[in-house]
């Protein structure tokens, strides 16, 4: 990968999925089962090893290059700090957590489906939390769950259990907290939350 492209992605593509999720997680929609499905189909790439080690390896692509000017570099650490700053760094492993919170926010609207559509601003992570509370109080709508849907609902869980399994036994041998790169915390508990449980054609999200 050239650093042009490494950083066309760092500011571009890690920008713009950060964007998707805080747009799926705040504003309701009434989501169902095929469009969670895609959704699923076509982020999964982004939590494979390869990508994730590509996206932890962008700020040292960039910074291979020897003709990088002192102007470039900085706008580079600013845009980076701006995202740190607020507990958000755009590594490949908070690209995973966003993937996980997208995909657990939209099966979760899918059992629960708001009444109304949000219009306007809303809140961080409100159409999440709503979901999540729905879930809580009251029975998952009913689940039409066809072979495919069923399968892709079988490899969420799989992989949600794999992702916290593998955090938590990389946390236990480190003698220091984790670093904030990591978002280890955070995307052990969406983990969590994601995994679905299905019982023919009824679906529950713990």
């Amino acid at each position: 990968m050239t650093p042009l492209e490494a950083l066309e992605l760092l500011t571009q593509l890690a920008p713009a999925l950060h964007g998707l999720y805080r747009a799926i997680t705040s504003t309701s929609y009434p989501w169902d089962l095929s469009q969670w499905e895609l959704l699923v189909i076509e982020l999964q790439p982004i939590c494979s090893q390869e990508f994730v080690d590509r996206l932890n390896g962008l700020l040292n692509d960039i910074l291979q290059q020897e003709n990088m000017d002192a102007e470039a570099l900085q706008y580079i650490q600013t845009f980076l700090s701006r995202y740190a700053s607020q507990g958000r760094p755009l590594s490949g492993f908070f690209m995973v957590c966003c993937v996980i919170e997208i995909e657990w926010t939209v099966l979760a609207q899918t059992l629960s489906p708001p009444t109304a559509v949000v219009e306007g601003y809303a809140k961080d992570a409100a159409a999440a939390n709503k979901a999540w509370i729905s879930l809580m109080s009251s029975a998952a709508q009913k689940l039409d769950l066809k072979q495919n849907a069923n399968d892709c609902l079988k490899r969420t869980a799989s992989y949600a259990m794999q992702c916290f399994t593998d955090l938590m036994l990389q946390i236990e041998e480190m003698d220091c907290e984790p670093s904030m790169d990591t978002y280890s915390w955070e995307t052990m508990s969406e983990s969590l939350v994601r995994i679905p449980r299905s019982k023919g054609s009824r679906a529950n999200a713990r």
